[in-house]
C-alpha cells in the first residue's frame, strides 16, 4: 500500500501553503510561518524533506543549536479511503531517542505526482501502557469503517494539518 510514496520527499512551502489556505488557515497564520521559515532555515523550512522506505519515513537533519535532529514517522494500521493510505504512525522527534515520540494520525495520497501529507498530533505524553507500544502493529491493517482518524479517543489532539511534497530522484 505504501510502495507508490516511496522515494525521497521535498516539501515545497507554496504548496504547503496553499493547502493550509484551503483548510482554512489565515493569511496571518501563513504569514507568521512563512516568517519563521525564512529566519531559521536550519529548522528544515515547513516540514523537513524526507525519504519514505516500506512503512518509514525519515527526515533531513535540522539543526536546532546544537544538536542536529532526524525525525522519524513509523507508519502502522494503515487501509484506504478511496486513493488515500490513513493509518497511524509513531513520531520521533529525534529518531535516536527512542522515548522522545508520540502517536499520531496520518494521510498520504498522491496529487498531480505531488504527495499531500496530512497529519494530526496530540498533545499529550504516550501512555506507557498503550498496547500499540507493547506489540509491534500490523503495516496495514483497519478499515474505513473503524477507522478513528477523523474523531479519535482521548483529548488534546490538533487539526488535521497538510504538506505537500514534490518527489525528487
Amino acid at each position: 500500500m505504501l510502495v507508490p510514496f516511496a522515494g525521497h520527499w521535498v516539501c515545497d512551502a507554496e504548496k504547503t501553503f496553499a493547502a493550509m489556505r484551503a483548510s482554512g488557515a489565515t493569511e496571518e497564520q501563513i504569514a507568521s510561518l512563512r516568517k519563521l521559515t525564512d529566519e531559521h532555515p536550519e529548522f528544515g523550512g515547513v516540514h523537513p524533506d524526507m525519504t519514505i522506505s516500506g512503512n518509514v519515513a525519515v527526515t533531513d537533519p535540522v539543526s536546532i543549536g546544537p544538536l542536529r535532529l532526524v525525525s522519524e514517522y513509523r507508519f502502522f494500521r494503515m487501509h484506504r479511503h478511496g486513493d488515500k493510505a490513513c493509518g497511524q504512525a509513531w513520531h520521533h522527534e529525534d529518531r535516536f531517542d527512542p522515548g522522545d515520540m508520540s502517536k499520531c494520525y496520518v494521510r498520504l495520497q498522491l496529487i498531480d505526482d505531488a504527495l499531500h501529507f496530512d497529519l494530526r498530533m496530540r498533545d499529550e505524553l504516550i501512555d506507557l501502557d498503550n498496547p500499540d507500544l507493547r506489540s509491534s502493529p500490523p503495516v496495514e491493517g483497519g478499515s474505513p469503517a473503524n477507522c478513528q482518524a477523523d474523531d479519535p479517543p482521548g483529548e488534546d489532539w490538533g487539526a488535521w494539518t497538510t504538506c505537500v511534497f514534490t518527489r525528487q530522484p
